[in-house]
C-alpha cells in the first residue's frame, strides 16, 4: 500500500531509495537498535536494497513508511506488517535526536488510523521489549493494552500490545 499521510507535524510515506542513507544512519546507532532484532546495515548501499526488497519482504502486505517532518526532515521510519497468522504488527524508529519530542506517540496514532480506518482492520499488535519503558508509554498512551508475552527477535520476554480498532 503506498499511502502517503499527514499529522499535524508528520508526513508518512512510502519509503524510497533515496531514504537508503538515512536508514543507513538510523540502523547505525546501537541505541536504537538495543530493542529491536536488526543489525547494522555494511554501508548506504545495503540499506537501499532492503528499502528495494521491501515489496517482497511484506509478501502477505501494508507497508513500510519514512518518517518526515513537514519541512521535509527525515526522521525515522515506521511499519504495519501482515503476519502469516494474518495478525499485523505496528512498529517504528526514530533518530535519537528525535526522541522525547511527541513524533513516536504520533506516528503510532497515524498508523491506528490508517489500520482502522483505512484497513479496517480489527485490531493490531505491537511487540515491545519489556525494558523498552518509551516504547511501553507510546503503546499505553494510544490505547494500548498489555495483552500477552511472547518471543521477539531476541527478547525472549517481550510484551504484546493489543489496539482495538474503536466501535
Amino acid at each position: 500500500m503506498s499511502l502517503t499521510f499527514n499529522t499535524e507535524r508528520l508526513v508518512l510515506r512510502p519509503l524510497e531509495p533515496k531514504d537508503a542513507s538515512h536508514i543507513f544512519l538510523l540502523n547505525q546507532d546501537a541505541e536504537v537498535l538495543k530493542y529491536v532484532h536488526d543489525v547494522p546495515f555494511a554501508d548506504p548501499r545495503a540499506a537501499e536494497q532492503w528499502i528495494l526488497n521491501i515489496a517482497r519482504e511484506l509478501p502477505l502486505g501494508v507497508g513500510r513508511w519514512a518518517i518526515t517532518l513537514r519541512d521535509g526532515t527525515w526522521i525515522g521510519r515506521c511499519s504495519l506488517r501482515k503476519q502469516p497468522d494474518c495478525d499485523v504488527l505496528m512498529g517504528y524508529r526514530l533518530l535519537r535526536e528525535q526522541w522525547g519530542k511527541g513524533y513516536a506517540s504520533e506516528t503510532v496514532a497515524a498508523l491506528l488510523e490508517l489500520a482502522f480506518t483505512t484497513r479496517r482492520l480489527p485490531f493490531v499488535l505491537s511487540k515491545i521489549a519489556r525494558e523498552n519503558i518509551g516504547s511501553r508509554r507510546v503503546a499505553e498512551k494510544n490505547g494500548g493494552v498489555l495483552w500477552k508475552k511472547d518471543v521477539c527477535g531476541h527478547f525472549t520476554d517481550a510484551l504484546v500490545y493489543r489496539f482495538v480498532r474503536p466501535s
